[in-house]
């Protein structure tokens, strides 16, 4: 059933409103899953299926008048591998956009930081994220969220120049109470020129103690039309007080016009003792189309003494934690189906 069927039939069934119907909305979703074979360096070595920040939302918009656009977005994770799924649990918002002046919204969403990893991140959802490293918590806080009850602004490109500013009163419950100390603050300069792109981003979270922050530079550059090279940068505080530097280098070589070769390696640079950390990538993907892609990675994070990551707890539903000190790798054979 095609989406204008669709839409049809929840009419007709009396599912949306009126409204909703003459408003230029479209239903959109991934399912992203992988077969894995993970081992942490110590006891664990197994064979896993995941599903990986697999999705279903829609979203629309409609014209009120000139520069007056209203938009909205529900989207909510969808596990196939496992039971159960909340509702609106992703990017959910409404707010009023237009090309002269940028867009203000009100929800939930990810934050500027979060969405400034872009440019050089080369193994989203996979494993080999980048937020295997720059997402752990103890080593360097946690700064790729997606936070509630906030409102963001984003201005109207300028020469390619785009500047994103989010606050949120309570990142966590729905009522800030007096003196609440879940506060956060994100904000992001982005740049898209074509074969350039990038973000230079900041964030501030409130706990009422250490209130941590954190920088964060991504560039991507296309240098030839078969090969694309990023670069990372991200200072960041733990909640402890503790900084931590991330950089790295990633790049894309499209050997056929359908077939990818990823790659990348970061370095976590920890004040903690021994908690060091570095991580390597090398995939291969095949694009049957933009919207149906097949890959195979692997993936692995040399620990320190006191580090005890993986190359795959972000952004998927398996995996077990790691072992300190020991060298984590991951096998995936993946398929991501966009529609």
């Amino acid at each position: 059933m095609n989406r204008k069927h669709l839409l049809t039939s929840l009419i007709a069934a009396g599912l949306l409103a009126p409204a909703i119907a003459t408003a230029d909305w479209t239903l959109y979703g991934r399912a992203h899953v992988s077969a894995d074979v993970l081992d942490d360096g110590a006891d664990y070595n197994e064979f896993n299926v995941s599903s990986n920040s697999s999705r279903l939302g829609f979203r629309g918009e409609r014209e009120f008048r000139e520069q007056l656009v209203g938009v909205f977005q529900i989207e909510q994770q969808i596990d196939f591998d496992t039971d159960g799924t909340d509702f609106a649990t992703r990017d959910t918002f409404v707010g009023l956009k237009g090309s002269d002046w940028g867009m203000l919204r009100v929800g939930k969403f990810d934050t500027p930081f979060k969405r400034a990893r872009g440019p050089a991140n080369f193994f989203g959802d996979q494993v080999g994220d980048m937020r295997n490293l720059t997402r752990s918590a103890a080593q360097t806080g946690r700064f790729d969220e997606r936070f509630r009850n906030s409102i963001h602004y984003q201005t109207p490109s300028f020469g390619g120049l785009t500047w994103n500013i989010q606050y949120s009163n309570e990142t966590e419950g729905a009522t800030t109470v007096d003196g609440a100390d879940n506060k956060a603050y994100s904000t992001s300069l982005n740049l898209n020129m074509g074969d350039l792109t990038g973000a230079l981003a900041y964030e501030k979270q409130e706990d009422g103690d250490v209130n941590p922050d954190a920088w964060r530079l991504a560039v991507g550059y296309r240098i030839t039309p078969a090969f694309r090279m990023g670069a990372f940068y991200q200072n960041s505080e733990t909640v402890n007080g503790d900084d931590a530097d991330i950089y790295g280098l990633g790049g894309q070589f499209r050997l056929t016009p359908s077939m990818y070769l990823n790659g990348h390696a970061f370095k976590l640079d920890s004040d903690l003792d021994d908690a060091d950390a570095t991580m390597y990538a090398l995939g291969l993907e095949y694009r049957l189309d933009n919207d149906l892609r097949f890959y195979g990675n692997i993936a692995m994070v040399d620990n320190d003494d006191a580090s005890a990551l993986t190359p795959w707890g972000a952004a998927r539903t398996s995996g077990p934690g790691g072992a300190a000190g020991e060298n984590a790798t991951a096998f995936s054979i993946g398929m991501r189906y966009d529609f």
